[in-house]
């Protein structure tokens, strides 16, 4: 009989395989997103698909993911102190993240400002990581140690996938 794959490894595992399979296959794709996005998705329904998934389908884990070279972390890490923004790009879900640009401009501000992007990146999966915690399903499910709470970033430029967990 087979033994299940922890999800963590699961994860991991098929990132190396896309790695392999898509990845190295399309360095034209991978080279045009490396110079940046820009996503139209305003905010929707989260946290009712949230809700549905730990108290009504019992998932165990719920990972939230960043990427390199985001254009909305790198909009919000060039606003300006008076929380203008430079560009029309800017939504409103992108400031969700103020703190974490505050904290990675106070602990990283000697970085080049793209790898202050990259540490921004991480900080808003944490950030995003905290607000589930608001929910009071996930908080009760994190307590009782029936849901984890896994953070990751992707980057496609290096061609890494990194998790964690809080």
């Amino acid at each position: 009989m087979l033994q299940e794959m922890d999800p963590v490894e699961r994860l991991t595992s098929g990132f190396e395989r896309f790695k392999k399979e898509v990845y190295e296959n399309n360095p034209t794709l991978f080279s045009q997103l490396a110079q940046g996005q820009s996503p139209k998705t305003r905010y929707s329904g989260a946290g009712a698909a949230v809700e549905y998934a730990v108290v009504h389908l019992k998932v165990e884990y719920i990972v939230v993911i960043g990427h390199s070279r985001c254009g909305g972390i790198k909009g919000l890490m060039s606003m300006k102190e008076d929380g203008t923004t430079s560009s029309d790009f800017i939504e409103e879900w992108v400031k969700i993240c103020l703190p974490a640009m505050e904290k990675v401009k106070a602990e990283h501000s000697a970085l080049p400002f793209t790898d202050q992007c990259t540490q921004c990146e991480k900080e808003a999966v944490n950030i995003s990581l905290e607000n589930l915690k608001t929910y009071p399903f996930v908080t009760e499910g994190v307590e009782k140690n029936t849901l984890k709470l896994i953070g990751a970033h992707y980057d496609f430029v290096g061609g890494s996938f990194g998790t964690w967990e809080i």
